[in-house]
């Protein structure tokens, strides 16, 4: 009879400790909370695939600028191939680092890839000339065209939608560039050992050199660049 009351009094401690329990503890809720300070956020997460890539595969993942196209170099013995929303395309010698690029509204994509000693530009799966070498493709802001630098021997030279510009010593790394309105390009062209700018394959007037961050066009009409001639340090601003 003891034992029973024993029992009976320790579920009694057991049920009320648990009332307690839920009386003061906090309620968990789903979603974070946030301090005052930090603006509520919504997070969503989309799980691509597992983490099971090699750096060098790591490193080559692109995200879309809408978020929702993911691609990839994937790398398999002697081959290379690109990854789009996860359907592999043709395998190549290689593929050049960092030219894996979409176009602004996410549904183009473009990189270069190695045919046996050449090189060429895959736009949409479809490949284009081949070359010696090729630089990293660009998208218009509109993404209807695209342009990038070609070397063939020693000359280098820009192809713009299939066609080829006139050739020169070198083009300046990272300086070709789409007006806002996609209308108009421009690139730094070394001419003997004088530096110009070229807009729709018109030169400008030549620099001993170009520097900065390159070549910025305030509107579709307009431009500037720094430059350097003799001792001077020069901004250039340029409308047309």
């Amino acid at each position: 009879m003891k034992s029973y009351l024993i029992i009976l009094i320790l579920i009694g401690i057991v049920l009320i400790s648990s009332c307690i329990m839920r009386e003061t503890q906090p309620e968990i809720q789903k979603t974070t909370t946030m301090t005052e300070k930090t603006p509520e956020r919504k997070i969503s997460e989309n799980l691509i695939a597992e983490n099971i890539f090699s750096s060098d595969i790591l490193e080559s993942f692109k995200l879309s600028p809408d978020g929702k196209r993911v691609a990839y170099i994937n790398i398999l013995d002697d081959k290379q191939s690109c990854v789009v929303d996860g359907k592999e395309g043709k395998q190549y010698e290689g593929i050049g680092k960092g030219t894996l690029v979409f176009s602004p509204d996410s549904r183009r994509i473009a990189y270069a890839a190695q045919v046996g000693n050449k090189w060429i530009v895959v736009v949409d799966g479809i490949e284009e000339k081949q070359y010696d070498g090729i630089g990293i493709p660009i998208f218009s802001p509109n993404s209807k065209r695209m342009a990038y630098m070609v070397q063939i021997d020693d000359r280098q030279f820009v192809v713009v939608d299939g066609k080829e510009g006139k050739q020169y010593e070198g083009i300046g790394e990272g300086t070709l560039v789409f007006s806002p309105d996609s209308r108009r390009i421009a690139y730094a062209a070394q001419m003997g050992d004088k530096w110009v700018v070229v807009v729709d394959e018109i030169e400008g007037k030549q620099y001993d050199s170009l520097f900065g961050e390159g070549i910025i066009f305030d509107s579709s009409n307009g431009l500037h660049y720094l430059a350097t001639s003799g001792t001077g340090i020069y901004a250039i601003q340029e409308e047309n």
